[in-house]
């Protein structure tokens, strides 16, 4: 019995970590995103201007 205990604890915790991994990456590409747009912003010219 303990043994069941011990499994379903690691298998809960398994997937705690796959959430956690998950939510890290969709948060890194947001920020990829973001800087990416942010730099398209500062660096963009009209080209009547020049």
């Amino acid at each position: 019995m303990a043994m069941r205990c011990l499994s379903f604890s690691t298998q809960r915790t398994d997937k705690v970590q796959v959430s956690r991994s998950r939510i890290l990456e969709e948060k890194r590409a947001r920020l990829y995103i973001i800087r990416r747009c942010v730099l398209m912003l500062l660096c963009w010219r009209d080209r009547e201007d020049e």
